[in-house]
């Protein structure tokens, strides 16, 4: 009787999680028909925001009262993966109804959209320039919701004995206080410190405020949905394009940087290795993409292609994907491959960024050259293996070198198979390696194959890479195991 009133409060556990998640999700439905009062005419789309709106938040309050009587139950090994995963199919679900209700979307289109939205990916079908106000803002609101994390929002309102097992599931490792709920509290408002700054900036520099208002919130959660088919680029503004890569370069930095930037502790920020791989690929590729805009005529004079390569570089590796070049992937020619490489390295660990994290890069670079090293001297002699983490000198152990050459494989694996599912789904070897993993990297920035017309088939392998991207690989495997255990926990209980 004590073990099945114990399975009871752990799956009550598991409800009351995803109830919050469905009310937040209701929430940010609702929001958007603010607009109705600024543009009536959209007022036709209305009720495909306000229903499925009302619907989440009383079907998450009834959720919520129905396991209030329950006391939380322990969670088992991996469950807090396990919730993470549920958290976010839930939200995508959710988000996909009011696009399927306005009728320009597919089931399948619209579950693509709120995935490109809560991953912060960025891949879109919409057609921008004819979406409604309402539409626009609602994508937005999925890449602010999914930028700061759901799971970031939850560990501010569970019990201390839950909010750190959450907190570490979703890949925050970064410690800003003295508690879960302290640290998420200082992420959250650093998060909306910087969206607000970076729409009274674009206001200043002659954005309209609705599209400055999502505009900054694309940068800062590094997502990239744009209000416009042309991006960033629409406005030819170098200001905004400048207030642009401050903003994307920020949000894909970790927060604990970002507190050793604004505490002043200048000397902290510029040792850490993720800081330093950052930089040094954004120096080394980005003069490789300004020959590359001159060559091919896409840029008509130095300065122009100046600012176009920094800003598609920091795009690119903060995997926000806003763009300032029409069809930019297509037309990169001989960068391409540079490019490939920032898209898979992507931004720092515990950022809003996807892609395998600056900093797992820095310590596999790290850790070859200590071996290179080792290799070279006598093998008698023991040095001393370091990475430079916060400001801190770390020691590199076996186990860390095991767990990142391992995670590193796992991803391109992961990429390469999703790739050959594009093949079968007709697209060639390149364009499908591209598209991969810039949804891999949560990038979003498309080489052609997404639009309007693209297939169930690949939608779908493109949705699972960009949710095994936003949870991060080793989350995304945990969460399986825990399902297999808890089903092959109910067959015993059969038996």
């Amino acid at each position: 009787m004590e073990k099945e009133n114990l399975t009871k409060a752990y799956y009550y556990t598991i409800l009351r999680c995803l109830s919050y998640a469905i009310v937040m999700v209701g929430v940010i439905t609702i929001i958007p028909t603010i607009l109705v009062l600024f543009y009536p005419v959209e007022k036709s789309q209305l009720q495909c925001f306000v229903l499925p709106g009302v619907a989440y938040i009383f079907v998450g309050y009834l959720i919520h009262l129905f396991t209030g009587n329950v006391s939380m139950g322990e969670l088992k090994r991996n469950s807090g993966p396990l919730i993470v995963l549920l958290l976010w199919i839930v939200s995508i679900v959710c988000g996909a109804v009011p696009f399927y209700m306005t009728g320009e979307y597919t089931f399948v289109g619209g579950l693509f959209e709120a995935t490109s939205g809560f991953t912060t990916t960025g891949f879109t079908i919409t057609d921008v320039e004819n979406a409604t106000h309402m539409v626009l803002l609602y994508r937005s609101l999925m890449h602010l919701l999914g930028g700061v994390g759901l799971v970031l929002i939850l560990s501010m309102i569970m019990s201390k004995t839950f909010n750190m097992q959450l907190f570490r599931a979703e890949g925050h490792t970064d410690s800003i206080g003295p508690s879960v709920s302290y640290s998420a509290r200082t992420i959250i408002l650093i998060y909306l410190g910087l969206i607000i700054s970076g729409t009274i900036l674009y206001t200043v520099f002659g954005m309209p405020i609705f599209d400055a208002v999502n505009h900054s919130i694309s940068a800062v959660s590094t997502g990239g949905f744009s209000t416009k088919a042309s991006s960033i680029g629409f406005w030819h503004s170098v200001p905004i394009d400048i207030t642009t890569i401050v903003l994307m370069f920020l949000g894909a930095t970790n927060f604990m940087t970002t507190m050793l930037l604004l505490r002043g502790k200048f000397k902290s920020v510029i040792n850490n290795s993720e800081t330093r791989i950052f930089i040094f690929l954004i120096a080394v590729v980005t003069p490789i993409l300004i020959v590359e805009l001159m060559v091919t005529g896409i840029c008509e004079n130095v300065l122009s292609a100046i600012d176009n390569a920094v800003f598609q570089v920091v795009a690119i590796i903060t995997t926000t994907g806003l763009s300032t070049v029409d069809d930019f992937l297509p037309r990169c020619g001989n960068a391409l491959i540079p490019l490939l490489i920032l898209m898979i390295v992507g931004g720092n660990s515990g950022s809003t960024a996807g892609g395998v994290k600056a900093y797992r890069a820095a310590l596999a670079a790290r850790s070859l050259y200590y071996d290179a090293r080792h290799e070279a001297e006598d093998n008698r002699i023991h040095r001393g293996r370091f990475i430079m983490h916060f400001g801190k000198r770390d020691t590199i152990t076996e186990q860390m070198q095991n767990i990142n050459y391992g995670y590193i494989l796992l991803y391109f694996m992961i990429g390469l198979a999703g790739s050959f599912a594009l093949m079968l789904c007709g697209y060639d070897f390149t364009d499908s390696v591209i598209e991969f993993f810039s949804a891999l990297g949560t990038v979003g920035m498309s080489i052609g194959i997404v639009g309007p017309d693209m297939g169930n088939g690949a939608m779908i392998t493109m949705m699972i890479g960009m949710l095994i991207a936003r949870l991060e690989i080793y989350v995304f495997i945990f969460s399986i195991f825990r399902i297999v255990e808890d089903i092959k926990d109910i067959f015993r209980r059969e038996k």
